[in-house]
């Protein structure tokens, strides 16, 4: 088995967790201080990885800037993902979103990285299984979803409800059904293309994973932190004893990274790319185990046929 299968399966449950964790955190703290302060555990956790590990030097521009690329990319996806949830309803906006993996897929097939066929099967069982466990169950009427941290589509972030950026599981205003499923689009994008600068930063300049994941932790602090001082610089406030589990998710958050960084390098496209996109599956088997949140029939079928993916991606 190529070992870019178990890494970016890795990468795909760590980003889950720390989804799942920054949402609980977020029940205590407001969203945008959870996203900050985690983004910059997780940036010194880095600077500490690249003194000991003392990545390779050559060629860091390179890496750093398809780092710093990938990072805008993901950036603009949240941003257009927070959008839609305060246009649309979530059931539309995070299945679209999810799609985001099928972007390496045709990424791998336009630059001759085919997968075998029995690694082809087990993408599309994958994609539909992150599709099916992102869809959201409706809301009993007269009894309105708590409040959770907005994040990548089908984590702890998502509240089944439509949440303006900053303010979670509020009503947003109902947009136009061709402008909501317009920035769902996009964010699934920017979401895959994350995926596609970080490969071409570590596989195609040659770069050192350590030195991209550099490039993209900076460049989404610059994106998070031009956000809180235009809008409530309140949301940078320290936030004292809970910095510990804080720092733990972006610390979580930048080891899947990594993890991905250096399937990238190993294995497939359009392989890694999507076992990477499997986040969802682990924050909702999460809250299931932890939380005892009840799974539709949809997302109980979507965690089988993603692990079915697994499987099949594991033995391609």
């Amino acid at each position: 088995m190529n070992v870019g299968v178990p890494l970016g399966l890795s990468s795909g449950l760590c980003w889950g967790a720390a989804d799942f964790f920054g949402g609980m955190q977020s029940r205590r703290l407001p969203a945008l201080t959870v996203a900050f302060w985690s983004q910059v555990a997780g940036a010194v956790g880095l600077l500490l990885a690249l003194a000991v590990l003392r990545a390779p030097p050559g060629p860091i521009g390179a890496g750093i800037g398809w780092g710093l690329v990938g990072g805008v990319a993901s950036g603009c996806a949240l941003v257009l993902f927070y959008r839609g949830l305060a246009e649309g309803t979530m059931s539309v906006v995070a299945p679209v979103s999810a799609c985001g993996a099928i972007v390496p897929v045709a990424s791998a097939l336009l630059t001759g990285d085919q997968p075998s066929a029995l690694a082809g099967l087990g993408v599309l069982a994958a994609i539909t299984g992150v599709v099916l466990v992102s869809r959201t169950r409706p809301t009993t009427p007269g009894r309105p979803a708590r409040a959770r941290r907005p994040g990548r589509p089908g984590g702890p972030g998502w509240s089944g409800q439509p949440g303006k950026p900053g303010g979670p599981g509020q009503a947003g205003r109902p947009g136009r059904p061709g402008r909501v499923l317009g920035m769902a689009l996009g964010s699934a994008l920017g979401f895959g293309l994350f995926y596609v600068f970080v490969d071409a930063g570590t596989t195609g300049s040659r770069g050192a994973p350590l030195w991209v994941i550099a490039g993209a932790r900076a460049s989404s602090l610059m994106m998070l932190s031009t956000i809180a001082l235009v809008g409530r610089r309140s949301a940078l406030r320290w936030p004292g004893r809970r910095i510990g589990p804080v720092a733990l998710v972006g610390i979580g958050d930048t080891g899947a990274n990594l993890l991905f960084a250096y399937a990238a390098i190993t294995g497939n496209l359009a392989v890694v790319g999507v076992l990477g996109s499997l986040y969802p599956v682990a924050t909702v088997v999460l809250a299931r185990w932890l939380l005892g949140e009840r799974l539709s029939g949809g997302q109980n079928a979507g965690v089988v046929l993603a692990l079915t993916g697994v499987g099949l991606l594991a033995a391609a």
